[in-house]
């Protein structure tokens, strides 16, 4: 599943492998310092056959193992540190969303893909904005994490500036990350809300013990407008 995800999703293949890809470029160009002998292996930038599909497994790998540590690591220090924080707000839109009873209610399934994918179904054109935010966000999951190796990395060498300069750009990208992620979150719920608003004039329904009936919407132009 994770594998056919970086080959079919484009968020995927922008946000991690990408950035894979890049970490692997630059295992090849330095191997020799991190030891002699891997000197031995193919050079993919040498019109290598073995040398390509060495550099192809490797981002494979890569890509796994940055998506699986980053999806663990990274979303889960979102979603407790910044996102459960950021929906105490009684103005967000996810907020909104909750009161109206827009979202599901099932523990099991994630009340921001379940809001998506009914956009989706609609072909709302707040869409594509989402997923660019969401491209970001990963491409910016993943440089966190791989500067926060290069930063480890360059401590044990006793790199100790270079080390604090990759370490702070992994900070700045590890906040990237949570507020676009937040963004697309908020605009998800935005959309939901409006679309709500949206079929409400158009198809009022009043219910009653007894019966349903549909009556014209009688609202001001004041409290027709979302802000």
């Amino acid at each position: 599943m994770l594998i056919g995800k970086l080959f079919t999703d484009p968020v995927e293949q922008v946000g991690i492998a990408l950035p894979s890809a890049a970490l692997v470029a630059v295992f090849f160009n330095y191997r020799e310092q991190i030891h002699p002998a891997l000197l031995r292996l193919p050079d993919p930038f040498a019109a290598s056959t073995a040398g390509a599909l060495i550099f192809l497994v490797l981002t494979l790998a890569a890509s796994l193992v940055i998506k699986r540590l980053s999806h663990d690591l990274l979303n889960t220090t979102y979603d407790y540190l910044y996102r459960d924080r950021k929906r105490l707000k009684s103005d967000s839109w996810y907020r909104r969303a909750q009161n109206l009873a827009l979202s599901t209610n099932d523990p099991l399934l994630s009340k921001y893909h379940e809001a998506l994918d009914r956009l989706r179904d609609n072909d709302n054109p707040v869409v594509a904005k989402v997923e660019a935010l969401q491209i970001q966000s990963k491409l910016a999951r993943s440089l966190t994490l791989i500067l926060a190796i290069f930063s480890l990395v360059l401590f044990i060498e006793k790199l100790i500036l270079l080390a604090l300069v990759c370490g702070g750009v992994s900070g700045l990208m590890l906040a990237s990350f949570c507020k676009e992620r937040w963004a697309a979150s908020e605009m998800v719920y935005q959309a939901l809300y409006e679309t709500y608003y949206r079929q409400e004039r158009r198809h009022p329904i009043w219910t009653s013990p007894v019966i349903r009936i549909k009556k014209p919407a009688q609202q001001s132009r004041e409290t027709e407008s979302v802000e």
